[in-house]
């Protein structure tokens, strides 16, 4: 009969466990969401290498599209062959990125708000003239229930019916001071938004040192399951496993990527043929900025459209056309709508090829799922989990996809009548 001794894990089974409870199983129950977001970096981190290995080996970038059944494609390739740059350009990359991008916003949201405030004042009298040749009509066809109101003074009928002209007119006069308030506290506004802005450019920091210290990592790593598990088998299958976990992540950026651009060159494509008076550069700034939001899975589509909206509704100058020349106007007010309700209208189409063409599409192809397991997996997630949720789906479906791929990997190595091992290389995922 065994001693209780003898059941006692190994040394490096015991240094596995206390492995698994000190950073995963502790931290899910006391700090979920500092596991979340170091898992979240960690996870990007894995997913990022193999690009950078792709880079210093060589990698093929195919730029396509079809067209009346043909397909017109280009092919670059890019290699640089020290592994150090590379790791420093990605590194020094994301680093700009995320420093920059809250300072950019400040700039463009802070720009385009003084854009719009100075040409509410020019449009202004327009505008009230405009809203008092309504007033007068509806006062006209239902005198007993519209008052009559002089907008440029706020004064309406006598008594009862002045109070309202009054308010009317006193809310016209308001606009300018209103809106001039709004776009003054955009700073207020993003400075909610600090506390994530830190997070981020943290993150850029840690994704950094891992990919510098890749080697090291993925040797500690590896060394704690490798004597945690005393099973070759197990052993070999759960390194494996990480290996095609880190391909999927891979792969799914990647074909983040390629849905992002498809999406920008659409929206670029359609702003040029559509009359909406936009120059060159501001097409393909907007075109990009777009495309990456509704390559968002689940809220791409309704951020496209509210980027859109807040793009449009603040130019209000009159005039319908291609890169400055005006070719019709409904006048400002109509004009402005129309260009809002267009682009707004591109964004929701832009949304719906995302949703269910585009994203199950290629994301699919390149994880070997079908478009139903994509759809399903964005909806299941958001609808019960919400944006974030959503994510974590995602990376829930890829343990899916890297498990489906290891018995494939398997089943293939029986029906060869090989018993060998899964293969694991020395430099795999770190697990």
């Amino acid at each position: 009969m065994d001693r209780l001794v003898d059941r006692l894990p190994s040394p490096g089974g015991f240094a596995l466990w206390l492995y698994a409870i000190a950073f995963v199983a502790l931290p899910a129950l006391l700090a979920y969401k500092g596991l979340a977001y170091v898992v979240g970096i960690v996870v990007f981190s894995v997913g990022l290498r193999p690009h950078v290995d792709g880079i210093v080996e060589g990698r093929t970038v195919d730029f396509a599209f079809k067209w009346r059944g043909k397909t017109y494609q280009r092919q670059y390739r890019l290699a640089i062959r020290s592994e150090a740059w590379v790791v420093k350009i990605l590194s020094w990359g994301l680093m700009a990125l995320t420093v920059l991008v809250l300072p950019v916003l400040v700039f463009v949201l802070q720009a385009q708000g003084q854009i719009f405030y100075e040409q509410l004042e020019t449009q202004l009298p327009a505008i009230l003239a405009e809203l008092g040749r309504l007033m007068d009509f509806a006062h006209e066809q239902l005198p007993e229930y519209v008052p009559e109101v002089d907008v440029d003074r706020g004064k309406g009928w006598t008594g009862v019916s002045n109070l309202l002209g009054q308010v009317a007119g006193d809310a016209v006069q308001d606009i300018k001071g209103v809106l001039k308030s709004v776009f003054g506290s955009v700073l207020k506004v993003v400075g909610t938004l600090l506390g994530d802005w830190v997070k981020l450019v943290i993150a850029a920091i840690i994704v950094g040192t891992i990919l510098a210290g890749w080697e090291k990592e993925v040797k500690m790593h590896r060394g704690v399951i490798s004597r945690g598990l005393a099973a070759p088998r197990l052993r070999a299958n759960v390194l494996r496993f990480g290996e095609l976990y880190q391909t999927g992540v891979s792969l799914f950026m990647i074909g983040y990527l390629e849905v992002a651009a498809t999406l920008t060159v659409l929206y670029a494509l359609a702003m040029l043929v559509l009359p909406l008076g936009l120059s060159l550069g501001a097409i393909l700034f907007m075109a990009v900025v777009l495309g990456f939001v509704t390559a968002i899975p689940k809220i791409g589509g309704f951020g496209g459209m509210a980027v859109a909206f807040l793009l449009m509704a603040t130019n209000i100058q009159a005039g319908l056309g291609w890169f400055g020349y005006d070719v019709i106007s409904l006048g400002t007010g109509f004009d402005v709508l129309i260009r809002v309700a267009v682009l707004m209208a591109v964004a929701k189409t832009m949304g719906l090829l995302e949703a269910y063409n585009y994203t199950p599409e290629i994301v699919g192809k390149k994880l070997g799922m079908t478009k139903m397991q994509i759809i399903a997996t964005v909806l299941i997630w958001a609808v019960g989990a919400g944006f974030f949720g959503m994510i974590w789906g995602i990376l829930i479906s890829l343990v899916f996809q890297a498990a489906l791929r290891l018995a494939e990997e398997d089943a293939e190595r029986r029906l060869a009548g090989g018993e060998a091992e899964p293969a694991a290389s020395e430099t795999g995922a770190a697990e």
